[in-house]
Order: C-alpha cells, then structure tokens, then sequence
C-alpha cells in the first residue's frame, strides 16, 4: 500500500472507531436517562395511590417511623430480615415499592392538588393546600383534562394525574402530583451526560489521531522501502540483461542465428517487459505530485485511442470509437492517456481474429463512464472476478481454425504475449482517480467499463 491509501485508513478507522464510542457513550446516556425516566414514573405512581386510597389526604404512615433510642437495633436479625432488606432495598431503586410517608418533612415536601367528584361528575371538594402555584379554579381545569384522557395515569408536563374511584364515598378523585425537582434531576443528569459524552468524543478523536500517527508511521516507511526496492531492483536486474542479449546477439552474429539464440531473446525482451510494467505498477497507486485539474478528458482519450487503430488494421481487426468533444472531470492527463492505453491494448490484443475494438466515451449527469469492449466469442465460461488479479492471464493462447478450398481444414495457433498486471494496473490507475472499474461479457463481447465522478 502506498502512504496516501495507509493515511486514507488510518482516517477511516479515527471516523469509525469515534462514531463507535459516541453511538456506546449515546446508548449508555439513554438508558440513564430512561431509567431515571422510569424510575420517576413508577415513583410518582405509587404516591398517588397511596393519596387515592386515603381520599386525597397524605396521613403520616407510622410503620416507616424510625425511633431515636436504643431499641431499635436488635441483636436477633433473623435470615428473613436480611432477606426483607435486600427486596425493599432493589425495589426502592426501580420505585416499585409502596409508598409511606416518612415524617412530617417527606409530607410536605409532596405537593400535590386533590379534586373529588361525586357519583354525578360533579366537583365536590377541591384539596390543594399541599401546593401553592395552583388555585381551585385551574385545578378544576386540570381535572376536567384528566377526566377526557383515554389512560387513567399519566404526565401533563411536570404534573402526575391519576384518575380513580374514591375509596371513601361514591364518585372520581382526581390527583395531580408536582414532580418538578425530580424532573429537573433528570434533565441536570441529561444534560451532564451529553456535556461528557461531546467531551469525551473530542478527548478520543485527539488521543485516537495522535496514537494512530505513530502507529502507521511504521508501515509507511515500509511502504517507501518497498517502492525503493522495486525501483532499485529493476535498474540492478537491466544490467544483466543488456549483457545476456549482448553475448546472444554477438553470439548470432559468429555462429548465426538460431532457435535458441531466439529464444533467448525473446526472454530478455520478456523480462525487461515484465520489469518495466513492475515499476508501472507500483507508482500507478501514487498521486503525490500529480496535478488533478478539471480537465477535458475527451482529446486525451481519442488521441490515445486513435494511436491504436494501425495496430488493430494491421492485425486485421476494425477499432471505432465514441467520443464526444468534451466530457469534463477531475482527472490527471498523464493517467487518463495511460488508462486509455492499456485498455486499448488489452481489447485489440485479445480480440478474436476480424473482430471489433470499441472505444467508447460519456457523461450522465456528474457521472462519466469509459468503456472499452471487444470481441470475444469463448467468453462465456470465463472467471472474471479474477480478471484484476495480479500475474493471472485467463488465455495465453487462441487457436483459430480455417478452411482451405480443398476441404482440408488448417488449424493454427496464435500466442498472446502478456505479463498478467495490466488490468491490475488498470485498477489501480481507475482507483488512483477516484473511480471505479468492472468487466462484463454479453453476446459475445467482453466490456471493461470505468466509472468516474465528473
């Protein structure tokens, strides 16, 4: 990988990981605050039976009284007690527990409005000396608001209500209970949440990014070291080669040529082939130094296409193109003509015998799609998802088989000289500008088709 594809997830990794912690730290948050929620809910629930049965009254429950003295404490505390202590104790925290007044103080600090109607529907008595903001005229309107609702429990704002029958008489009470203090709680404990949750997201960021530099810096410099190596190793490597195709020819040159003599040859020009295309693909990945301008790609593309069209007549095989004058994108000249190319090359070389080469150019909207597409009559049984491959070559050979007027039937076969990286070069290059690459095969014709935002 090259140090800008390193950089790019390196970056990708700092978004996720980040968004990942802030989703668990939002989840975490929402559960509190859902709890609270709840909790508060249940709470205020059992308040307002326990005001209901006592016909909107709030007696001081004397079972709860904890006493002053020394007998209190008893030294026998059975199994069951701990057993009892534990039960109240997990359903205090969830407020499921039945509620009691504590003392004097837990009374008064509950404030709350009773009105009690009889069996007529009629305002019989109106409670509302435990509350000071709330006169009997709004809580005759806040009662007859609870008497149209369809659930008999609920929250109008930071009002309670609950709707039951009176214990003591025929007729409907109605009970609202002020939970402003616990609401407030909540939304202090909210509002904290989220203050640490947007402070703890940005700490992350910041530690993520800098650990994350040091951690990549390793494999970026491995990275230029094998880039180093590969260009170093292809200029060691020419040297050997000159001089074995030196000693060849000279060798020719004493004793005439010979098929091993060619064959020699062809080999030296094959690894000095595959040597350069090596060094290609390693800086095809790189764009640091190349300048992406919006550019009319269409010139560069039906330039480099055209220099192909001897090549394919001289083959025997037709190349038309369909460009039109101006197709613009953000794009590098040198990549384009380069991409163009080795398409180019690609679909004449492989291209069945008196077949047609199509080059093709357009834009949809901010969408510009290249093709190039080919003959290719035994292209159905073909593995394309390994066609970008590097080093893998689907057909080193076609074998073409002709008629003579005689009847004989001539079969001859044609070798396709290839190294096997030019469609991974291809992909690389398609991806180096932000694009990407397919193959597809229809009716005989075989299509690379790179897609580009323009």
């Amino acid at each position: 990988m090259t140090e800008r594809e390193i950089n790019r997830i390196r970056k990708k990794f700092i978004l996720i990981s980040t968004l990942s912690l802030f989703c668990v730290m939002l989840l975490m948050g929402g559960c509190i605050y859902l709890f609270n929620t709840f909790t508060v809910q249940n709470e205020s629930r059992q308040i307002l039976l326990y005001i209901a049965e006592n016909d909107g009254e709030l007696p001081l429950g004397e079972e709860l009284i904890v006493s002053s003295d020394d007998s209190y404490y008893e030294e026998d505390i059975t199994e069951q007690d701990i057993q009892g202590t534990m039960e109240w104790s997990l359903r205090r925290i969830f407020g499921t527990e039945d509620f009691q007044v504590q003392s004097q103080d837990s009374m008064y600090a509950t404030r709350y409005f009773a009105v009690l109607f009889d069996d007529s529907m009629e305002i019989e008595e109106i409670k509302a000396s435990h509350i000071s903001a709330i006169d009997n005229r709004q809580a005759g309107f806040y009662a007859q608001y609870a008497l149209g609702c369809r659930n008999p429990f609920g929250n109008i704002g930071r009002f309670y209500y609950l709707v039951a029958e009176r214990t003591s008489a025929p007729g409907t009470i109605v009970i609202y209970l002020d939970r402003t203090a616990q609401l407030m709680a909540i939304n202090r404990i909210v509002f904290i949440a989220l203050a640490l949750l947007g402070a703890g997201t940005l700490l992350a960021f910041f530690f993520m990014r800098l650990f994350s530099d040091q951690i990549v810096r390793n494999e970026v410099e491995n990275a230029e070291k094998q880039k180093q190596f590969i260009t170093n190793a292809s200029h060691e490597l020419k040297t050997p080669l000159a001089v074995i195709r030196a000693n060849t020819e000279m060798q020719e040159m004493m004793e005439g040529e010979t098929e091993w003599t060619s064959s020699t040859k062809r080999q030296v020009d094959r690894m000095n082939g595959l040597i350069q295309n090596l060094v290609r693909i390693s800086r095809a990945r790189e764009t640091e130094g190349d300048e992406f301008t919006l550019m009319n790609i269409a010139p560069a593309v039906g330039e480099t296409a055209d220099s192909f069209i001897p090549v394919a007549e001289s083959d025997g095989k037709i190349l038309l193109k369909e460009i039109p004058d101006t197709i613009f994108m953000k794009a590098s000249d040198s990549r384009i003509r380069q991409l163009v190319s080795l398409l180019t090359d690609n679909a004449v070389k492989y291209c069945d015998p008196a077949g047609t080469v199509r080059v093709t150019l357009s834009k949809s909207g901010r969408t510009v799609l290249f093709s190039v597409s080919n003959d290719y009559a035994d292209g159905a049984s073909v593995d394309y998802s390994r066609f970008f491959e590097r080093f893998y070559r689907q057909n080193e050979a076609h074998t073409i088989s002709s008629t003579n007027g005689q009847g004989n039937t001539n079969t001859k076969t044609i070798e396709k000289n290839g190294y096997g990286i030019g469609l991974s070069i291809v992909e690389n290059l398609v991806q180096s500008l932000d694009g990407t690459i397919w193959v597809s095969w229809k009716d005989g014709k075989i299509t690379f088709t790179c897609k580009f935002r323009g």
